[in-house]
């Protein structure tokens, strides 16, 4: 009886373990999904997903005691056409969806937002489109949501991540969302990584308070059209290894709170309207390099901090400037010529050449398609449009606005 015994033990050891059994719900939804999915990858998971033992199909993953099916990757299967959403709606007990490097298209099913379990969606990397919706609210469970490279547009909806707080990676790049960054961002208090890089989003970036998320370490807004300066709150993320704002409408100076990121590795601030001089405090910054465009380091390109292209950071000295796609940013009595010229700010400035922007007191501005504001200028050529007051304008098609007096011409 010892001896029966202990072959058994042996044997317990030896002998692989026995699958999950596949839940019955879990095995009808499945079979579904494979009836409703198209592209040439379809065939495939029609011919692999056979027989009752739904576990150990391709892509799929169970619970080792219940058998039901909590992941479905079918991650670069060459599957197209809609995302079969009442089949999916079918597998409650989902935690993990992974779609992504497909053809889906259209828009999301409504039924993918009754998987309230669902705690990581990846549909990147397909042709999926339309708006998102407010039901998106409703998956509050989600830890991922990756939605990047797909053709969604408007806005991101303000309602949707209030409810959202155990997301800790948001990744929506390369789509088409448009308007401002949504305040409910704030409150996103687990997140770690914010990834909304080419889009068309507009408006303050101050709008979202990122004081409200301490666990962030990445943030790359990129290639968007925010304006504004950097929101003092990025100052309170102090696990920040990565900031990329580059290739926005970003204004005023580079604050000194950026030497207190203590982890911060790779900064870019390239291709915005920021001024000034790079802090002293960022040399406390020991992990960033120095080499600029590459990461880790420190980008700054194409900002008037340095003179690249035409671009002159001024003093209080009269200064004279020649050329073409110039920008003043401050200063007094400066004589600029040229063509495509853009005085920021200053006072009693000469102006001649052509498709300048003028803003100030006292400039002369002469010859055509200038775009001048403020008080005092005495303006004169054609096709200028002035508004402001006590402007003196000679010349003829202009568009005169405010209290200005025409001198001559019309």
């Amino acid at each position: 009886m010892a001896k029966s015994w202990l072959l058994l033990f042996c044997l317990a050891f030896l002998l692989p373990a026995a699958s999950a059994t596949c839940h019955p719900d879990d095995l009808r939804a499945l079979r579904g999904l494979a009836r409703n999915l198209r592209g040439g990858g379809a065939a495939h998971l029609h011919s692999v997903w056979s027989g009752a033992s739904c576990c150990d199909w391709e892509g799929v993953g169970c619970h080792g005691a219940s058998g039901r099916v909590t992941a479905l990757r079918l991650h670069g299967h060459g599957l197209a056409g809609p995302i079969p959403g009442a089949s999916l709606a079918g597998l409650i007990r989902l935690e993990e969806l992974f779609l992504g490097s497909n053809s889906f298209a259209g828009t999301l099913p409504d039924e993918l937002f009754s998987l309230a379990g669902l705690r990581r969606l990846s549909l990147a990397s397909n042709n999926l489109a339309g708006q998102l919706s407010s039901r998106l609210s409703d998956l509050i469970n989600l830890t991922l949501l990756d939605l990047s490279i797909n053709h969604f547009s408007g806005h991101l909806p303000d309602n949707v991540f209030r409810d959202l707080m155990s997301l800790e990676h948001l990744v929506a790049h390369s789509n088409g969302f448009s308007g401002s960054l949504p305040p409910s961002l704030s409150s996103l208090s687990s997140l770690r990584e914010l990834n909304l890089r080419n889009n068309s989003l507009s408006g303050p970036i101050s709008h979202v308070n990122f004081s409200g998320m301490p666990l962030l370490a990445s943030v790359d807004l990129s290639t968007n059209y925010l304006n504004g300066l950097l929101p003092v709150s990025l100052a309170d993320c102090g696990e920040l290894r990565s900031l990329s704002l580059a290739n926005n409408r970003l204004v005023g100076t580079i604050p000194s709170w950026i030497g207190e990121l203590d982890h911060l590795h790779y900064l870019d601030l390239s291709n915005n309207s920021m001024i000034g001089k790079v802090p002293k405090s960022s040399t406390r910054l020991k992990g960033l390099a120095t080499v600029v465009g590459h990461s880790p380091g420190m980008a700054f390109t194409n900002m008037p901090l340095y003179e690249k292209r035409n671009r002159r950071i001024l003093g209080q000295q009269p200064n004279v400037i020649s050329g073409s796609r110039n920008t003043i940013r401050s200063g007094t009595n400066n004589v600029l010529s040229g063509n495509d010229n853009t005085v920021i700010s200053g006072n009693d400035n000469v102006v001649t050449g052509s498709n300048n922007v003028v803003s100030g007191s006292g400039n002369v501005v002469t010859e055509r398609n200038h775009v001048v504001s403020g008080s005092d200028n005495v303006v004169s050529g054609r096709n200028n449009v002035v508004n402001g007051s006590n402007n003196v304008v000679s010349g003829r098609n202009h568009v005169v606005s405010g209290n200005n007096k025409v001198v001559t011409g019309g």
